[in-house]
């Protein structure tokens, strides 16, 4: 299973009509002004908790958006990095006192090094790549 597929905005006119429906209230993503991004930000919070409802998916997606980077992070050290999902975050909570801080677990990443002794030959099933992008 790989419920993933890219969308790679390469060409100007892609990156034109990316920028031309972001839509109107998130124009000006980063705002030059304190105050107009104090208010954006209370806008964009608004929306999110009362609005779309959807508060807390939002910031598993900036979760997500971190942790993709930091895996790029990783791999540029040579270290390898696995993320974790299929675990209670509950527990894992509960274990390391996460929620007292205000946070919640919401995915674990593994990181280290590979055995050099061991021939690593698990089949990883993948789409092929015309069925993984499309180019715009």
């Amino acid at each position: 299973m790989q419920p993933t597929h890219f969308y790679v905005i390469a060409t100007p006119e892609g990156k034109q009509q990316l920028a031309d429906n972001l839509g109107e209230r998130f124009q000006d993503n980063a705002p030059a002004k304190q105050e107009l991004w104090e208010s954006m930000t209370r806008d964009f919070l608004s929306l999110r908790n009362y609005g779309f409802k959807d508060v807390n998916h939002w910031m598993e997606k900036q979760t997500y958006m971190a942790l993709g980077l930091t895996m790029m992070a990783a791999a540029e050290l040579g270290v390898e990095a696995m993320p974790l999902e299929g675990f209670d975050p509950a527990s894992v909570d509960k274990a390391f006192k996460i929620r007292e801080t205000g946070h919640s677990t919401t995915v674990l990443l593994a990181l280290g090094y590979p055995d050099p002794e061991k021939h690593y030959s698990n089949p990883i099933s993948r789409f092929d790549s015309d069925e993984l992008f499309t180019f715009v």
